[in-house]
């Protein structure tokens, strides 16, 4: 297994082994231990000392289902501290039956140009990508499957990625070549523009997929498991209506935000995932899988009223943050807000938070479906509130002089409100990813109440770093978080021919997250620190009057139980 090291400041390409130490680890827990070692802490995120990892996960090309997470790591611009995003697709797949675990880039050109990293059987390739500059997502990847393999993944950054501002994604394309699939937290996307590199081909003709020690054990294992997958409730769920599929259940609770994390009532039964899905149909869109091999399929493939393809990846993130958020319930508008969002590279979340403060401010009023296409116009033109508004919610809010800040971190609060799932409150703030749902989000439980929220969070945000280093998808996990280490557990036992434990995986989760706080100790995140936003702790939000009520000083000793807690 190879690391490839990308130097764009003598454009050249090589290929290293991959440390024995590191040959069980991908995705999250690689980022980490790359960026650790080679960033020193104090780099500045867009300089030239800074580097972006891309990491696939261990089990990613035997195309063993939900198993090709893809992780994008780096300094992040936004938070000021260690980045990991993760993102479907099969990128993953592809590079790990390319023999590449990870790809590091580095340095930066001397010149202001852009280039185009080729990844095939053949070797890794540097070319201008000078003619590109300025493309949508969707264009650009459109004139690369002219030219390239059709069936070739592409990686790529929009017009806000290529202009280095705070909310820019690493976008990725799905199975069927739609630009759909984004890391898109933290600003990992202007980190890959600081590199000079506007996009990636990865090319896998000619390749089979990875063969495991045990082939026996290994699909023994793989077909319990996908025969025990249906079974469970949130997969049937996943499967029945995408990530939106509970949307009237959570805000029945308050947790789906309203009117920039509001309280006023909005009817949200038509952003329901199954309700979405019965029309879609309709129009000849489906739920399919965003990656091949897997069988929960909880992407919805968006065609619009005329019945074309319009958007995929259509999940509750956006339905939520660039939607009821902003006052919009309306499934087609929001779509075509998450259209524009993907083919121009910015983080829904981010920006959906940031609009949502400028409505708040007067900026364009809530409900406003034409002011938010001004808005999301302006980012595209590029005018001087465009570029406020892709720097992130928190460069929105200082620009309009709002006290009233939905970010932890400097990232935006996701659309899983912190006032009324206490661990997910907590996650938010201890996390070393900042105001993260991907870090840690607790809908188990007695989640509404402070009490022991703290352990809550604690168990989930290491569970949730073990999965992400396995590359094991979110989408895919039952209620029952043993079954999934169990299971993961025992493929990758039979895929490497070992004998290790549950606990040995659940390890791996530990020390991605102690790499993870002491890189930010020393970076200027101070995760320990930092007051919550003051609206979720004095601010109740409707209906039953919920305030984040956990104590802050009891949150900072989150991280003495990280060796000791039992994880599942």
């Amino acid at each position: 297994m190879k690391i490839l090291r990308v130097n764009m400041t003598d454009l050249k390409t090589t290929f290293e082994d991959l440390p024995d130490k590191w040959k069980l680890i991908g995705g999250r827990g690689l980022t980490a231990k790359i960026l650790s070692a080679e960033v020193p802490p104090e780099t500045d995120p867009l300089g030239p000392k800074a580097k972006l990892v891309i990491a696939a996960g261990p089990l990613a090309g035997t195309m063993a289902a939900s198993c090709g997470r893809i992780s994008v790591g780096a300094k992040s611009p936004l938070t000021n501290g260690i980045k990991e995003a993760n993102a479907g697709g099969p990128a993953a797949q592809k590079l790990d039956k390319l023999g590449i675990r990870a790809v590091i880039v580095e340095g930066k050109p001397s010149e202001n140009k852009l280039y185009l990293l080729n990844i095939s059987k053949k070797g890794a390739t540097l070319e201008s990508a000078d003619e590109y500059k300025g493309l949508r997502n969707y264009a650009f990847v459109e004139k690369l499957h002219a030219k390239f393999d059709a069936k070739s993944t592409i990686i790529s950054i929009g017009m806000v990625g290529e202009r280095q501002l705070k909310s820019a994604t690493v976008g990725f394309t799905d199975k069927d070549g739609h630009m759909s699939r984004h890391a898109a937290r933290g600003g990992v996307g202007a980190v890959m523009a600081s590199k000079g590199l506007k996009g990636i081909v990865i090319d896998d003709s000619g390749t089979t997929p990875v063969e495991p020690v045990d082939k026996e054990a290994f699909r023994k294992t793989l077909k319990e498991w996908l025969e025990y997958l249906p079974t469970d409730i949130m997969i049937v769920q996943y499967s029945a209506g995408g990530s939106s599929c509970a949307t009237v259940g959570l805000r029945s609770i308050g947790s789906m935000p309203v009117f920039n994390f509001g309280s006023d009532p909005l009817d949200v039964e038509k952003t329901m995932g199954q309700a979405i899905d019965v029309i879609n149909r309709e129009r000849g869109g489906r739920m399919d899988a965003c990656m091949p091999g897997c069988i929960v399929k909880c992407s919805h493939i968006i065609h619009g009223p005329d019945g074309k393809y319009l958007t995929a990846s259509f999940e509750y993130e956006a339905v939520a943050m660039i939607g009821t958020n902003v006052g919009i319930n309306e499934p087609d508008v929001v779509a075509q807000y998450d259209r524009i969002c993907d083919d121009l590279g910015i983080d829904v979340i981010e920006c959906g938070c940031a609009i949502s403060v400028a409505a708040s401010a007067g900026k364009i009023k809530m409900g406003d479906q034409d002011g938010v296409f001004k808005l999301l116009d302006e980012i595209e033109k590029d005018t001087e509130f465009g570029r406020i508004l892709a720097n992130g919610v928190v460069s929105t809010c200082k620009a309009l002089g709002v006290t009233r800040i939905p970010a932890v971190k400097n990232q935006a609060i996701p659309a899983h409100d912190p006032r009324v799932g206490k661990g997910t409150g907590v996650t938010y703030h201890t996390s070393p990813m900042g105001a993260d749902h991907t870090a840690g989000l607790i809908y188990s439980g007695d989640f509404m109440n402070n009490e022991g929220a703290i352990d809550s969070s604690l168990k989930e945000q290491i569970f949730a770093a073990a999965k992400d280093v396995l590359g094991y998808c979110y989408f895919a996990t039952p209620l029952d978080h043993k079954k999934t280490m169990e299971f993961l557990r025992d493929l990758m036992n039979a895929r490497y021919g070992l004998n290790m434990s549950t606990e040995d995986f659940i390890k791996m989760g530990r020390e991605t997250l102690r790499d993870e706080i002491e890189y930010n100790k020393k970076s200027g995140f101070h995760t320990l620190n930092e007051p919550d936003p003051e609206f979720v702790r004095t601010e109740p939000v409707a209906p039953f009057g919920s305030v984040l009520g956990v104590d802050p000083n009891e949150m900072a000793k989150i991280w003495d139980k990280l060796d000791t807690i039992q994880a599942v």
